[in-house]
């Protein structure tokens, strides 16, 4: 009777369905093990419903738990202010420019080292007593602070550029030389200025230079110099044209200044200066002389009733220049520059060095 019953057909469809029945339940909770959800997202839906902090379903969204973007779509849609997508654009939680002063925050790969403040930014000017790095170039309450201007001279009736070092000098409003503001200030950077030297009377200048908390002055750090009336001629002796190595020196140069009762006796003329200076072919010293290089030149010997002073030059680096000689006899205040044949100076009546490699 009992193999009669166990060959049943409703028998058999029982126990097939107990089967079915015991196999998928075993496959469920093999899977998950004992007392716990699944641990990744292998449902349909598209969302991401396991306990693991990542992003796991097949939608481009970020449903994970983790504070992170993980999905497959080129976006930041994640809980974190950062930009972790894989696409070229800033699209996260945290603004460039929280505080609205131009400048975007560190955090979003900009130069503004506080961005909650406005009055904080790479080209503030330091207020030197208010315990911020105003200017965000990590010295705080730094001093304005002036070293040096280069070249330290100028023709009177302006038109050269010249070069202020120093410290704290960001954020400056205005630089005068002898009392006449620049018409052009730029601030390159914390110890960089480069300005318009407007032009002004004959003689040595104060530099003033001035940001919102003050100001500091070069006392007589500036010259502008005019023409000597007082000499009478200066004579390049011979304009030549050489070649140097870098580094090498040039040939010695030779020009006689020429002034009645002072060079025409024994020795020395009495408080004459000379100079020797290198600057770009083509253009002659007394149209840019901040253009131009000057050393000191020394008294050779008497002839012919002048003076000759001698030197040689050591260009800086490769290119061709002009050399020649200018003279003055009030301690540097008026010049007169030297040619070959002594009058007006041209360019092409000068020296020329040529540095190649």
């Amino acid at each position: 009777m009992i193999a009669a019953a166990s060959r049943s057909p409703f028998g058999s469809m029982l126990a097939l369905a107990v089967l079915v029945l015991l196999g998928a339940c075993g496959g469920v909770w093999g899977t998950v093990g004992v007392g716990g959800p699944p641990n990744d997202d292998d449902d349909s839906s598209g969302d991401d419903d396991d306990s693991v902090g990542d992003d796991d379903d097949s939608v481009g969204d970020d449903d994970d738990s983790s504070g992170d973007d993980d999905d497959s779509v080129g976006d930041d849609d994640d809980s974190v202010g950062d930009d972790d997508d894989s696409v070229g654009d800033d699209d996260d939680s945290v603004p460039d420019d929280a505080d609205g002063d131009g400048y975007d925050s560190l955090a979003a790969g900009g130069t503004d080292c506080d961005d909650g403040n406005p009055l904080v930014y790479p080209e503030a000017a330091e207020n030197p007593s208010n315990g911020l790095d105003d200017d965000c170039d990590g010295t705080i309450d730094e001093d304005l602070s002036a070293f040096s201007i280069s070249p330290d001279d100028a023709l009177a009736g302006g038109g050269a550029f010249v070069v202020i070092t120093g410290h704290g000098l960001t954020g400056v409003t205005s630089v005068s030389i002898g009392g006449t503001p620049s018409t052009d200030v730029d601030v390159e950077d914390d110890e960089t200025i480069e300005l318009l030297a407007d032009g002004g009377p004959v003689g040595v200048h104060d530099v003033v230079v001035t940001n919102p908390y003050g100001s500091v002055t070069l006392a007589g750090a500036f010259t502008y110099t005019g023409t000597a009336t007082t000499l009478d001629d200066a004579v390049l002796d011979a304009a030549s044209e050489s070649t140097l190595s870098l580094g090498q020196s040039s040939p010695s140069y030779t020009a006689t200044i020429f002034e009645p009762g002072v060079t025409d006796g024994p020795g020395q003329g009495a408080g004459i200066l000379g100079e020797i200076g290198l600057g770009p072919v083509g253009l002659e010293p007394t149209y840019l002389p901040d253009s131009w290089v000057w050393f000191a030149a020394g008294y050779s010997f008497g002839a012919s009733g002048g003076d000759v002073y001698s030197g040689s030059v050591t260009p800086p680096t490769y290119g061709s220049y002009a050399v020649t000689f200018r003279f003055s006899d009030d301690g540097g205040l008026n010049w007169l520059y030297a040619d070959t044949d002594g009058g007006s100076v041209s360019w092409e009546d000068l020296n020329v060095v040529n540095v190649v490699p």
